[in-house]
């Protein structure tokens, strides 16, 4: 298979369905029950099973408890370890019987995880056609070879604790260590199971989010990123190993071994690890208690928002309970969230936030609502039908900073689509035929859910 087998997953009409009606969210989901399947088209070739192969397997060492630059790259084993595991590992668990749901470090719809977070070797050094693609499998915290080309040098049985099999100190040419770019790919069917055609909006969200949670904990470590967003890079990184049906391309990050020299910090709370562990996103009924949030949460999201991943995005705040700041409408500019109007945003929220004519959650209660905006009419006009998978990598990524800021503060941010998009535009002032928003953030001082959560602590 070929790069060029891969047809975009978002067609325009998503825009419309996905985004401002939602009529493709099934009925099924009010009742908690799974949307029926649609009939999927015959495969061209063998699909890529979804289990993880047993051989080839790569056991990483144990992550740190404590994320600070190490002043190496992926090629040490801690490094690489904490890399994976504090962008998209196992951080917590409901104690329910069967264990189930498992977080990650990111937010996901109903915890489908529908994400593949995958390491690629390119077979030269100046390109991006795969030599080695290593899948890793944040649940058993390891590593697995899914890919390997005919002429490659990739290892053969090179473990990740600082030895290869033959019980060597160094790494073998190929093996996971010397990989060049973390690639971000989803399996919409994970979701579709539940969410219908919905699912690819979602997918997209998460995929953004990953990014942004590859692109912190690598700058907590020391490394440099680029993400990349273009879609020829990225069908090239992906050429050979992705089924063309079951595993959609979404995005990349050319990882460096270390920031360059007078580099500008990114923003970076202290005892990051510990912040990731504790994120959440609340009870399945986001319904926070009302108390304030403190002022240190504004400036953090200003400082946070300035170092995302991407800049061609907006972000606009509805303050409601933050100590030392009027409730009002804010939004992001530089570094720092300016006033736009003063006033409780109340109204503004009940109206934003509907569903099918009701209110989707308790914004009474809330200390603030983020909304993540992106030029979607510039971006239709320069990538077409890929401009929706290329927005929400920028509002996705700068989503989940939103979230880690929150958590920093012993607060929830709740990812929430039950919003109205085109009220949205015209409340928040948004540049008509623009700017769309896609992300609403609810951020909260959730109380306990009715369950036990419990951390992964390695």
């Amino acid at each position: 298979m070929t790069a060029t087998n891969h047809r975009s997953p978002f067609p325009l009409e998503l825009w419309s369905e996905a985004v401002y009606s939602r009529r493709s969210i099934p009925a099924t989901l009010a009742a908690g029950a799974y949307a029926p399947e649609a009939a999927a088209p015959a495969p061209a070739e063998p699909a890529v099973p979804v289990a993880l192969p047993d051989e080839r397997r790569f056991p990483l060492v144990a992550p740190p408890l404590r994320l600070r630059p190490a002043g190496a790259g992926p090629a040490d084993p801690s490094v690489l370890a904490a890399l994976l595991h504090y962008s998209y590992g196992l951080l917590q668990h409901d104690l329910t019987p069967g264990g189930w749901p498992l977080h990650r470090a990111v937010a996901s719809a109903r915890c489908r995880y529908p994400s593949e977070l995958s390491l690629v070797v390119p077979a030269a050094a100046d390109g991006h056609r795969p030599a080695a693609v290593y899948r890793f499998d944040p649940v058993h915290h390891q590593l697995a070879l899914l890919h390997r080309a005919v002429d490659g040098t990739a290892a053969d049985g090179a473990a990740l604790d600082g030895t290869a099999a033959d019980g060597a100190a160094a790494e073998p040419a190929g093996g996971p260590g010397s990989a060049r770019f973390l690639v971000i790919t989803s399996r919409f069917a994970r979701t579709a199971q539940l969410y219908g055609d919905y699912a690819p909006r979602l997918c997209a969200q998460e995929a953004g989010m990953l990014l942004g949670a590859v692109h912190l904990v690598a700058a907590a470590l020391g490394l440099r990123t680029r993400p990349g967003r273009d879609r020829e890079t990225l069908l090239e990184l992906c050429d050979g190993w992705t089924p063309g049906e079951a595993e959609h391309p979404m995005g990349y990050l050319e990882i460096d071994s270390a920031a360059e020299p007078g580099a500008p910090v990114p923003w970076l709370p202290p005892e990051l690890a510990a912040v990731l562990r504790a994120r959440h996103s609340g009870a399945a009924i986001f319904d926070p208690a009302p108390v304030a949030a403190p002022a240190a949460l504004l400036v953090d999201l200003g400082a946070a928002l300035a170092a995302a991943p991407f800049a061609d995005f907006s972000c606009h705040l509805l303050v409601r309970r933050v100590t030392g700041a009027p409730p009002g409408h804010y939004v992001h500019t530089g570094e720092r969230l300016e006033s736009v109007r003063a006033g409780d945003p109340l109204p503004m929220l009940e109206q934003i936030g509907q569903t099918e004519g009701r209110v989707s959650l308790n914004f009474r209660s809330v200390a603030c609502t983020a909304y993540l905006a992106v030029r979607r009419g510039s971006a239709l006009a320069r990538f077409g039908a890929d401009a929706f998978r290329q927005v929400h990598l920028v509002a996705g990524a700068a989503a989940h900073l939103v979230s880690v800021v929150a958590a920093r503060h012993g607060l929830s941010a709740r990812v929430h689509n039950g919003y109205d998009a085109a009220t949205a535009e015209r409340l928040l002032q948004l540049a008509p035929d623009e700017e769309t928003v896609l992300f609403q953030v609810a951020i909260g001082a959730a109380g306990p859910a009715a369950g036990f959560r419990l951390p992964v602590v390695f």
